[in-house]
């Protein structure tokens, strides 16, 4: 296992050279209503992780402890940017995209749809969070993650006009650690149905 890990970590890092993130908008959340805020608040991630590096002696429960917060951040700027604010749709979801390594944020724009609320925003009034669960590996570099594999599962209820209905999420992210913070390298991602 530990010559797949090195395998993967080379790969980001290999990747981490190839990208950048310059010139992105920074984002500002004033597209977010009182609604959004409060859906946002109430939105609690239950994160499990776990952390490989090259050193012998590395300390994967330490390393993994000391990496999960920044990443339970990004968790939940990308939920309530995808999901928890429709409004994000008019800004053509800027917000989400600049989530995405500049590889991978064509193919992201066009996939809005399985990593988001997607078209169907224009008709959401709110949603609010039910469960959000995340599994990480986090992969180090020396004393600090250069990336991680996440599996995130994601439910909540829309409220529309016509009524309410269920909202769904099961993506994996590859992410890089970058300057600007965690960003999706790659991703297979799908929304509606769970199963």
């Amino acid at each position: 296992m530990v010559p797949l890990a090195a395998l993967l970590v080379a790969a980001l890092l290999l990747v981490t050279g190839c990208t950048s993130d310059k010139g992105e908008p920074s984002t500002t959340g004033q597209s977010q209503t009182s609604g959004t805020i409060a859906a946002a608040k109430s939105l609690r991630i239950e994160v499990r992780s776990s952390a490989q590096g090259p050193e012998r002696a590395f300390n994967a429960k330490a390393a993994a402890k000391k990496a999960t917060p920044n990443m339970e951040r990004f968790l939940r700027r990308y939920l309530t940017v995808a999901f928890l604010d429709p409004g994000q749709q008019k800004t053509g979801w800027r917000d989400l995209l600049v989530l995405f390594d500049g590889s991978v944020k064509a193919a992201a724009k066009r996939d809005l749809d399985s990593l988001s609320l997607g078209s169907g925003a224009a008709e959401v009034k709110s949603v609010q969070p039910d469960s959000a669960k995340a599994s990480v590996l986090f992969l180090y570099r020396g004393s600090r993650p250069a990336g991680a594999t996440v599996k995130l599962n994601f439910e909540g209820s829309a409220e529309a006009e016509k009524g309410s209905g269920p909202v769904r999420l099961q993506s994996v992210f590859q992410m890089l650690s970058t300057p600007q913070g965690w960003r999706i390298a790659a991703y297979q991602s799908r929304t509606g149905e769970a199963g």
